[in-house]
């Protein structure tokens, strides 16, 4: 299985074809540091996936939404 094809996906999809599939995995979750956007906590989306000893690691992260600075310098206000 091409484990690149997880990344960007939303985790509870990824989850749903990795246990169609019988595939092992674990989840880790971090943290954005990013001070230009929000995280929506109902929403996470697989951000690197790793692969050892036959299991799959989803990192995952809270889906990033622009912060209102960033929407009022792209909007021009």
């Amino acid at each position: 299985m091409d484990k690149e094809k997880f990344i960007g996906m939303p985790l509870r999809y990824a989850k749903s074809v990795l246990e169609a599939e019988h595939i092992p995995y674990s989840i880790e979750r971090t943290g954005s540091r990013s001070r230009f956007f929000v995280c929506n906590e109902q929403e996470e989306y697989v951000i690197r996936v790793i692969e050892a000893a036959g299991e799959l690691c989803l990192l995952v992260n809270y889906s990033l939404e622009q912060s209102d600075s960033v929407r009022q310098v792209l909007t021009g206000r």
